[in-house]
C-alpha cells in the first residue's frame, strides 16, 4: 500500500471504528439513514435492480417488484454496518448472531473424515455465514476474488482472517487446495459459487430464475479432483445481524454424478433461498450481462 493508502486506509477504520461503538439501536438507525441516502437520493444502480427482478418474476406486478427492491435495498445498508462490526466485534458476540439448523450435517462428514465443499450464493450475509461453519472443528478456508481498491482488500482480508477462516485468492486456489489435501489435515473449504464469470469462462448454461445464465464450473471441478463432500449453505436473515443457517447434502461421492449434476443442484437450491425471501440476494450486479450465443446453444444440446 502507498502512503495515500494508508491514509486512506486508518481514516476509514476510524470512521468504521465509531459506528462500531454505537449501540445496535443506533445502528439500525444509521442503516436506514443509509438507505434513504442509496435508495431515494442516489437511486443507486436502480435502473439494473428493476430490470433484474422484472426478468426473475415476471408473474410479479410493478408494485411487488417496487417492494422487493426497497427491502434488498435495506438490505444491502444492513450489510455495511455488518461488516464493520464483523470486522471489530469479538467472535463470541458474531457467534451469538448466527444459529445451525442442522449442524449434525456437516459433523456427520467430519467424523467420516471427509473434506468439504461448501459452497453459497450471494443471499444472506455469506460473510457471517463463513464465520459459523469456521466453528466446526476442521480447517476452514474460503475463495475470494481481490479487490480493486487496496483500503478494502485490506479491510475485508482483516475481517476474514479473525474470523478462523483462511482467506484464498481466486487465483491460488489450486495451489492451496494441492497443499491442504498434503498436509493430512481434513479441511472444508466455501466458495461463493454464483458469482458472474467473464465471457471466456463461461462453459456452462442453465436456467436461472427464469433466464438462460451462463456460471462458473470450477467448484463441481475441483469437488471431483479432490473428492470432496459437496454442501449448500444458505443464509438466512432473521434480521439486523440475526441470521440462520442451514446447510443440504449435495453429493458425498462427486465422481459418481452425472456431470453438471452439482452446477444445476446448487442453482437450483439457490433459486428456492430466492424465492422464499428475494430481497436477501444481490440484485444490483448485472448478472445477465452475457447472451448465449448459437454455436453454444448446439454444442450444449
Amino acid at each position: 500500500m502507498k502512503l495515500f493508502q494508508y491514509i486512506g486506509y486508518y481514516l476509514t477504520m476510524a470512521l468504521f471504528l465509531a459506528v462500531w461503538i454505537l449501540p445496535k439501536p443506533l445502528q439500525v438507525v444509521l442503516a436506514l439513514i443509509i438507505y434513504v441516502l442509496v435508495a431515494h437520493v442516489l437511486r443507486y444502480r436502480r435502473k439494473v435492480i428493476i430490470t433484474n427482478l422484472t426478468k426473475s418474476f415476471p408473474q410479479k406486478s410493478r408494485k411487488e417488484i417496487n417492494r422487493i427492491a426497497r427491502r434488498y435495498y435495506r438490505h444491502l445498508c444492513y450489510m455495511i454496518i455488518e461488516a464493520v462490526n464483523l470486522r471489530f466485534s469479538p467472535h463470541k458476540s458474531i457467534s451469538r448472531c448466527m444459529g445451525v439448523q442442522n449442524p449434525e450435517v456437516l459433523q456427520q462428514l467430519i467424523d467420516k473424515n471427509r473434506n468439504v465443499l461448501i459452497i453459497l450464493g450471494h443471499y444472506g450475509n455469506w460473510e457471517y455465514g463463513c464465520t459459523k461453519i469456521a466453528e466446526f472443528d476442521i480447517r476452514t478456508a474460503a475463495v475470494y476474488k481481490k479487490l480493486s481498491s487496496a483500503v478494502f482488500e485490506r479491510f475485508y482480508m482483516e475481517m476474514r482472517s479473525k474470523t478462523g477462516v483462511e482467506p484464498i485468492e481466486m487465483r491460488d486456489t489450486m495451489r492451496k487446495m494441492v497443499e491442504m489435501r498434503d498436509s493430512g489435515r481434513r479441511f472444508a473449504l466455501l466458495s461463493v459459487a454464483d458469482q458472474t464469470p467473464t465471457r471466456s469462462q463461461i462453459h456452462y448454461w442453465l436456467h436461472f430464475l427464469n433466464q438462460d445464465t451462463g456460471v462458473f464450473i470450477g467448484p463441481e471441478r475441483l469437488a471431483r479432483k479432490f473428492d470432496m463432500a459437496v454442501l449448500y449453505c444458505e443464509i438466512k436473515r432473521l434480521g439486523f445481524s440475526r441470521f440462520d443457517t442451514r446447510v443440504t447434502l449435495i453429493t458425498d461421492e462427486p465422481a459418481s454424478c452425472p456431470e453438471h449434476f452439482i452446477t444445476d443442484r446448487f442453482y437450483q437450491l439457490l433459486e428456492e433461498s430466492i424465492c422464499e425471501a428475494p430481497e436477501n440476494w444481490v440484485w444490483s450486479h448485472r448478472r445477465w450481462k452475457h447472451q448465449r450465443t448459437a454455436d453454444e446453444l448446439v454444442q450444449q444440446q
